[in-house]
Protein backbone atom coordinates (compact mmCIF):
# COMPACT_ATOMS: atom_id res chain seq x y z
CA UNK A 1 0.00 0.00 0.00
CA UNK A 2 1.62 3.44 -1.14
CA UNK A 3 1.44 6.24 0.86
CA UNK A 4 -1.05 9.28 -1.23
CA UNK A 5 -0.71 11.90 1.76
CA UNK A 6 3.10 12.39 0.45
CA UNK A 7 1.95 12.39 -3.27
CA UNK A 8 -0.98 15.24 -2.42
CA UNK A 9 1.50 17.12 -0.63
CA UNK A 10 4.10 17.44 -3.28
CA UNK A 11 0.77 18.40 -5.60
CA UNK A 12 0.17 21.26 -3.36
CA UNK A 13 3.48 22.35 -2.77
CA UNK A 14 3.85 22.86 -6.96
CA UNK A 15 0.69 24.63 -7.27
CA UNK A 16 1.30 27.05 -4.54
CA UNK A 17 5.07 27.98 -5.87
CA UNK A 18 3.39 28.02 -9.47
CA UNK A 19 0.36 30.51 -8.15
CA UNK A 20 3.06 32.51 -5.93
CA UNK A 21 5.34 33.04 -8.83
CA UNK A 22 2.01 34.01 -11.09
CA UNK A 23 1.26 36.46 -8.43
CA UNK A 24 4.50 37.69 -8.20
CA UNK A 25 4.43 38.05 -12.51
CA UNK A 26 1.27 40.08 -12.10
CA UNK A 27 2.21 42.36 -9.63
CA UNK A 28 5.67 43.56 -11.62
CA UNK A 29 3.18 44.08 -14.66
CA UNK A 30 0.62 45.89 -12.57
CA UNK A 31 3.95 47.91 -11.04
CA UNK A 32 5.24 48.69 -14.15
CA UNK A 33 2.37 49.67 -15.67
CA UNK A 34 0.30 51.47 -12.75
CA UNK A 35 2.13 54.01 -11.99
CA UNK A 36 1.51 56.39 -14.48
CA UNK A 37 -2.20 55.87 -13.57
CA UNK A 38 -2.01 55.69 -9.55
CA UNK A 39 1.43 56.11 -8.06
CA UNK A 40 0.60 54.68 -4.65
CA UNK A 41 -2.33 52.59 -3.63
CA UNK A 42 -4.03 51.74 0.26
CA UNK A 43 -4.13 49.06 1.07
CA UNK A 44 -7.20 48.50 3.89
CA UNK A 45 -6.66 51.78 4.67
CA UNK A 46 -4.01 50.98 6.77
CA UNK A 47 -0.83 52.04 4.70
CA UNK A 48 0.14 53.12 1.27
CA UNK A 49 2.38 51.51 -1.08
CA UNK A 50 4.31 53.42 -3.87
CA UNK A 51 3.08 51.47 -7.35
CA UNK A 52 6.41 50.06 -8.25
CA UNK A 53 7.41 47.09 -9.98
CA UNK A 54 9.11 45.31 -6.86
CA UNK A 55 6.32 46.65 -4.38
CA UNK A 56 3.50 45.19 -6.29
CA UNK A 57 5.52 41.62 -6.95
CA UNK A 58 6.08 41.27 -3.70
CA UNK A 59 2.98 42.65 -2.30
CA UNK A 60 1.08 39.64 -4.87
CA UNK A 61 3.73 37.15 -3.54
CA UNK A 62 2.66 37.66 -0.21
CA UNK A 63 -0.89 38.10 -0.37
CA UNK A 64 -0.96 34.77 -2.56
CA UNK A 65 1.01 33.03 0.81
CA UNK A 66 -1.46 34.16 3.05
CA UNK A 67 -4.21 33.08 0.77
CA UNK A 68 -2.82 29.46 -0.23
CA UNK A 69 -1.65 29.35 3.77
CA UNK A 70 -5.46 29.52 4.97
CA UNK A 71 -6.37 27.64 2.00
CA UNK A 72 -4.23 24.68 2.75
CA UNK A 73 -4.63 25.01 6.54
CA UNK A 74 -8.39 24.22 5.57
CA UNK A 75 -7.85 21.58 3.13
CA UNK A 76 -5.19 19.66 6.28
CA UNK A 77 -8.18 20.60 8.42
CA UNK A 78 -10.86 18.98 6.65
CA UNK A 79 -8.62 15.69 6.08
CA UNK A 80 -8.07 15.02 10.11
CA UNK A 81 -12.02 15.10 9.87
CA UNK A 82 -12.21 12.45 7.11
CA UNK A 83 -9.38 10.34 8.50
CA UNK A 84 -11.73 9.73 11.51
CA UNK A 85 -14.69 9.14 10.03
Amino acid sequence: MTDDSTDGRRIFVVVGVTVVFLAGLLGFFVGANGADVAPAISVLGVFSLSTTPVTMTLYGMVLAVVALAGLFGLVTLASRFDEAG
